[in-house]
């Protein structure tokens, strides 16, 4: 029982000397004091001159460490501030020393200096107004002492790499972090151009601007019609729409093309090549619509098209392509000889029903088709189209599926028309024949119609929706029909600077058999062509006003008085020449 007691006795003297230690300490801690650190380095009023050959060089900051009267551990941070600036929660930069804060030193790069000035839009070579602070903190003790500098940038201006569109106008709204990447233009040799670009829905009314990194610390560009300005005021955004917007850093500017519409131009759509099907915007810079595709022949493809105009082009870009023609790698017509880049028209894939994606979104601009499904019979008319005054107008029907016959006719109303001529099975009127709305169409395995009439639809008969000259292919592979006809028109432009650009373009009227008449103003001076663009272009080194032309020939120059005229044309049936006559009226 003595031994019990003896421990119980120790165990609370123990106990009691524990507990009046602990308060002690604790009554120490708001007692004691915590030095101002000495800065050392760089010395106040120094001048630090970044060499542009050095970026990775050391900017160090030293300072003598602060004390304790406890030796409480102490740790530092070292803001850099504008001068005068007492904000250090908008620092340019905010440094932490190495060992968990605890060391006297810290170093930065020439290049993240010089990096954080031109995010505050200093210029290059400018010499710059600074303060480097040092804060110690112990416990919930701190002391602040700050020393002026001054830091001269680099030479060079620093070019981004990277370019971001953000503000409450943009789809992505005004979040930083959530910013649109802009496509950055590369040359053949993969090098940044310093130009960049976007597609995106920008709302009227709101405000925009440019970032080089998606984050508060990067650098803002603002602007005012079309002039690009670092650290500017928000450019406020025209009407609401789509737009191509381009940054380009070489000369500062920015622009914007509003986009109407992207469609398919080809003879695997709509009207052929004097079509134009639209697609529609889905956002964040893709457009999609659900398109019937046609395969009138083993080289049949389109393109993409912005606002239906033939300056501004995407084709695919060579080899890119997959086996079934679904897929591939967009590049603008008019960018590829700077990027290095060979581009063909889109091959078309099987026809079908497909969904149709243009995704403009990505540094690569690419295109998806997917199959939905097969199209409903269409019928036998030739000449049938949304699009009827397009440049070259092209569709196709399905007939039916036959054996393929050694020989096949076109009749009229039982009369021969032409024959077709045969390549495997494949038969092309190779040349362009008048048809008639009148008459009533057929194609058979004999010229005087006693053999098979080919056409699974109204016992084989054909109409035709407008009086033209067409060019037919019979594919019995595809069990398919298809037909082309050219409009033609009158250009008619200045020779002066941007007279080309303000050409009239006067659509012709039809008359059959093989002629084209129009009725316009024409000019003295100005040079005339008669055009399918652009695989028909009537020219003559003559000036007479009636003569024969030539496809491919020189522009006509026989314009030589002011005046209203009219213009007709007859055309041989495979558009090799026309033979014209201008009436000054």
């Amino acid at each position: 029982m003595k031994t019990i007691v003896k421990i119980f006795s120790f165990i609370l003297l123990v106990s009691i000397t524990l507990s009046c230690g602990e308060e002690s300490n604790m009554d120490s801690v708001g007692n004691w004091e915590l030095s101002t650190p000495a800065p050392t380095t760089p010395v106040i009023n120094a001048n630090i001159v970044l060499q542009d050959n050095l970026p990775a060089s050391a900017v160090r900051f030293e300072w003598q460490p602060a004390a304790t009267s406890n030796r409480f551990i102490i740790q530092y941070k070292v803001h850099v501030v504008t001068a005068g600036s007492t904000d250090f929660n908008n620092a340019l930069m905010t440094l932490t020393p190495g060992n968990a804060g605890k060391n006297a030193f810290v170093e930065t790069t020439a290049q993240q200096i010089d990096y954080i000035l031109w995010t505050r839009c200093y210029p290059a070579g400018a010499e710059v107004d600074l303060e480097w602070v040092v804060v110690a903190k112990s416990i919930d003790k701190t002391t602040t002492v700050k020393q002026a500098f001054s830091i001269t940038r680099f030479q060079n201006e620093y070019l981004p790499e990277t370019m971001f569109i953000t503000g409450g106008a943009t789809e992505a709204g005004e979040e930083v972090a959530a910013a649109t990447k802009m496509r950055a233009h590369k040359n053949a040799n993969g090098i940044n151009t310093n130009i960049f670009d976007v597609y995106t829905t920008l709302t009227a009314g709101k405000s925009y601007f440019f970032r080089n990194e998606n984050n508060t610390l990067s650098k803002m560009y603002g602007g005012n019609e079309g002039t690009l300005q670092g650290c500017g005021a928000a450019i406020t955004a025209p009407e609401t729409g789509q737009y191509r917007v381009t940054v380009n850093l070489n000369n500062n500017t920015y622009s914007l093309m509003k986009i109407d519409r992207w469609s398919l131009v080809g003879d695997a759509v709509e009207g052929g090549w004097g079509g134009d099907v639209p697609l529609t915007y889905q956002g964040k810079g893709v457009w999609a619509a659900t398109i019937e595709l046609y395969k009138p022949g083993a080289n049949a493809g389109f393109l993409f098209r912005a606002n239906g105009d033939w300056a501004y082009l995407l084709k695919r870009i060579v080899s890119t392509g997959n086996a079934d023609n679904t897929r591939g790698n967009l590049i603008m017509e008019s960018e590829a000889a700077g990027m290095g880049k060979a581009f063909e028209d889109v091959a078309g894939p099987k026809e079908g029903i497909y969904k149709v994606t243009l995704n403009l979104a990505s540094d690569v601009y690419t295109y998806l088709l997917e199959k939905q499904g097969n199209p409903a019979p269409t019928p036998t008319i030739i000449g049938q189209t949304a699009s009827p005054n397009g440049d070259q107008v092209s569709g196709n029907f399905t007939f039916g599926d036959y054996n393929t016959p050694s020989e096949l006719y076109l009749l009229a109303d039982g009369v021969l028309v032409g024959t077709f001529e045969k390549d495997g099975d494949e038969f092309s009127s190779v040349k362009f024949w008048a048809l008639q709305q009148s008459k009533t169409y057929t194609i058979n395995s004999a010229d005087d119609g006693s053999g098979t009439t080919y056409g699974e639809v109204n016992d084989g008969e054909m109409a035709v929706a407008r009086d033209q000259a067409y060019k037919l292919i019979v594919n019995f592979d595809t069990g398919k029909l298809s037909w082309r006809y050219n409009n033609m028109k009158l250009f008619h432009w200045s020779d002066a600077p941007g007279g080309w650009d303000a050409r009239q373009e006067l659509l012709m009227t039809y008359e059959h058999p093989y002629t084209f008449k129009v009725s316009g103003t024409l000019s003295a001076g100005f040079l005339s062509k008669f055009n399918s663009p652009w695989d028909v272009q009537f020219g003559t080194t003559g000036n007479a006003l009636s003569g024969t032309m030539t496809n491919g020939g020189e522009n006509f120059t026989g314009i030589v008085a002011n005046g209203t005229y009219n213009a007709t044309i007859i055309v041989t049936d495979d558009f090799a020449s026309c033979e014209y006559t201008f009436q000054k009226q």
